[in-house]
């Protein structure tokens, strides 16, 4: 028998062995961490903090900046148009005797359609600083468009960490179709809720956001967010989708108030209000189990039922439509129909009942439905939270029973008296709170009515425009035209009013607001555009109201602010021949903040520059105001290039400096081509 050769080739030991597939699978797992890494090098991967530090004030505080499009990541099947918050700015360490309160919520938090000094935060702030005159106090809006609860949870995460006094959730509306929402584009809602948190993180990793971007790249613009975001446009009534929105609902609320109690902050939890009266069920007629002959019978029973309503004969059109809720029991518009016979009837307790049984049947629910609402009933009541019941609050201020469009303004955001009254309802809820926040009857006393504040935060006729024309064009998505067509109707007539009414020149001004043109990444107030056209007609003291009300409408920390005080001021300057010491504060003020923005990088198009060296000539500061104005130059162009220019001559010819004056005329005789003739003018008047 031969012996084994003990010098050939011997096979690895089970360690060498053991190391070899270490190092296969590691490899592969090494190159994507490497990738990754790269990748976050680069801004990918990761959340945004929903509040951000900006940076060191002169003070020594912090700024705090509530950011826009931390949201973002949600929405990673429609990345080119996510949702947003709207910014808002504090400091911190928070100041002595400041009561800090938090609203959390989706758009109708944030006070969509209204603009942002008409948004139920804004009469809630108005409001407690009534109540309590020797407290300053802050409402943050961390409002976020077209999300469900889940990412809120991380956004109160954050928030704790910014010295809150008090949180008021007005959450529950987009458990559908908002990102993280059981049947919307981003539709990680409809996974367990032990998924979620997975889901989040795998979605936060670089790799996979760069992914995304390349499946889901582009947005039709055709398309409005609220079409974008619909992933599934059925859910009918006996759906699993319904069940599983109360439950995420319930959980994700709940986890948000044991972080609160965790951190020893109250809580107010308010039911969401919706237009049941109002608004037709917005989805497609469920007619499950009818044949043929049947549903020509259900659209005979509610033609006749129709005919018989016109006809003042409202028994005999209930009698009909009940026929008709008989045969198809799960039809939301028989239902809707119903409701408004018997609230024509005078019958609004009957009426609220088919109302809300209509709302509940509508096939896209993008109104709360009884589980969320309930959900959210319960989770106050099981955490201990004080609850606020807004919806039932405006059904009982409501003449049919059911909350209409005296306080809604379409499906689910409120009118300019339903922001009012969702305030006051957060107020009166304020008095089952514990300790210092406890508002009691003679703090209640001091809260004044609905109007007097609405006229001090700066209601007008063109942010009534402004309004009608948003919903005119929310009521012409297709599918909410179809369904409720009348208030599309309704909307365009009030745009035409308010139209036939303007001058040409306004009239110009609002359509052009209506574009992309004058916005630069933002919603520029209408009432800013229209006071420009007014200072240049000679109507300054209108002028100054509505430049007033555009500073308010505008974060602070923006060019778009510092634009608006430049103007006022001007106007100001105008009508009284002088500044006041109060005004000059105002001026000095706006011009730390230009300085902050352009010591922290947050400049590029040269406006804030530009607005705070006109803020110094007001301020009779003309020296200080060339470095500024030179500055902007160079970001400057067509109209504002020569807006500047004319700002930097006259610092020239105050400080003793006519011939950089003269030489800055010159240079745009020379090279300004269509604006040459203005350039002749000014160094006309600075040879005078």
């Amino acid at each position: 028998m031969a012996k084994r050769n003990p010098s050939g080739p011997s096979s690895p030991s089970a360690a060498k062995r053991g190391l070899f597939i270490v190092i296969t699978i590691a490899l592969p797992l090494l190159l994507l961490v490497a990738v990754e890494l790269a990748l976050r090098a680069f801004g990918w991967g990761g959340y945004p903090a929903w509040i951000r530090e900006a940076g060191k004030l002169p003070s020594g505080e912090t700024l705090c900046l509530v950011e826009p499009g931390a949201s973002k990541p949600y929405f990673y099947a429609n990345p080119t148009r996510p949702g947003y918050a709207e910014q808002t700015n504090f400091v911190m360490p928070k100041p002595k005797d400041t009561v800090r309160v938090f609203l959390v919520g989706e758009s109708a938090a944030k006070g969509y359609p209204q603009p942002r000094n008409l948004a139920m935060s804004s009469f809630l702030q108005a409001m407690l600083s009534d109540a309590w005159p020797e407290k300053k106090v802050e409402v943050i809006n961390l409002g976020t468009t077209a999300v469900a609860s889940f990412p809120l949870v991380y956004q109160v995460h954050d928030a704790l960490k910014f010295a809150p006094d008090l949180f008021v959730f007005y959450t529950g509306n987009n458990e559908f179709f908002g990102a993280y929402g059981t049947a919307s584009i981003n539709a990680a809602g409809s996974l367990p809720l032990w998924a979620l948190r997975w889901m989040r993180a795998a979605r936060g990793l670089a790799l996979v956001q760069l992914m995304d971007s390349w499946l889901y790249e582009g947005a039709d613009e055709n398309k409005s967010l609220m079409e974008e975001m619909i992933g599934q446009t059925v859910i009918p009534a006996d759906s699993p989708l319904r069940e599983a929105a109360a439950r995420n609902l319930a959980s994700n609320l709940g986890a948000m108030l044991d972080d609160v109690r965790a951190a020893d902050v109250p809580a107010i939890v308010c039911t969401t209000a919706s237009n049941e009266a109002g608004l037709a069920p917005l989805g497609e007629d469920d007619v499950t189990g009818l044949n043929e002959k049947q549903q020509r019978e259900l659209r005979r029973l509610m033609g006749d039922a129709a005919d018989a309503a016109d006809a003042d004969n409202f028994a005999h059109a209930v009698n009909l439509l009940r026929q008709a809720v008989q045969l198809a029991p799960r039809h939301a518009r028989a239902r809707f129909l119903l409701g408004q016979i018997l609230a024509r009837a005078k019958q609004p307790e009957l009426a609220r009942v088919s109302f809300l049984e209509a709302r509940d049947l509508d096939t896209m629910p993008w109104r709360p439905i009884s589980l969320t609402e309930q959900a959210v009933r319960n989770t106050a009541l099981v955490k201990g939270a004080v609850f606020c019941d807004v919806a039932e609050i405006f059904r009982r201020e409501s003449p049919d029973g059911a909350t209409g469009w005296e306080l809604l303004d379409d499906h689910v955001h409120l009118s300019l008296s339903g922001q009012a009254r969702a305030a006051r309802s957060m107020v009166g809820a304020m008095v089952n709170l514990a300790g210092p926040l406890q508002l009691g009857p003679d703090e209640l006393a001091l809260v004044q009515e609905d109007q007097v504040y609405a006229d001090g935060l700066g209601t007008n006729r063109y942010d009534d425009y402004r309004v009608n024309h948003t919903l005119r064009v929310l009521f012409g998505v297709p599918f909410m035209k179809k369904t409720n067509e009348q208030a599309f109707g309704v909307y365009s007539e009030l745009c035409r009013t308010s139209e036939a009414e303007m001058s040409p020149s306004i009239l110009e001004a609002a359509r052009e607001w209506q574009t992309f043109k004058p916005h630069a990444g933002g919603l520029r107030p209408l009432t800013g555009m229209v006071a420009r056209i007014l200072l240049r007609e000679g109507q300054t003291e209108e002028a100054l109201k509505l430049y007033e009300i555009a500073a308010s409408q505008v974060p602070d920390y923006t060019s778009w602010y510092l634009e608006y005080v430049y103007f006022a001021l001007a106007c100001r300057q105008k009508i009284d021949g002088q500044l006041a010491p109060e005004d000059l504060k105002i001026a000095a003020d706006a011009i730390a903040q230009g300085k902050f923005l352009l010591a922290n990088g947050y400049s590029e198009s040269g406006l804030t520059e530009r607005y705070a060296g006109r803020l110094h000539q007001l301020r009779g500061e003309f020296a200080e105001a060339i470095p500024f104005l030179l500055a902007a130059r160079p970001k400057m162009q067509a109209e504002d290039l020569v807006a500047t220019d004319q700002a930097l001559i006259l610092s020239y010819l105050q400080t003793g400096k006519k011939t950089d004056a003269l030489a800055l005329a010159d240079d745009g005789i020379k090279s300004s081509g269509g604006f040459a003739h203005i350039y002749q003018r000014l160094r006309e008047q600075a040879e005078k």
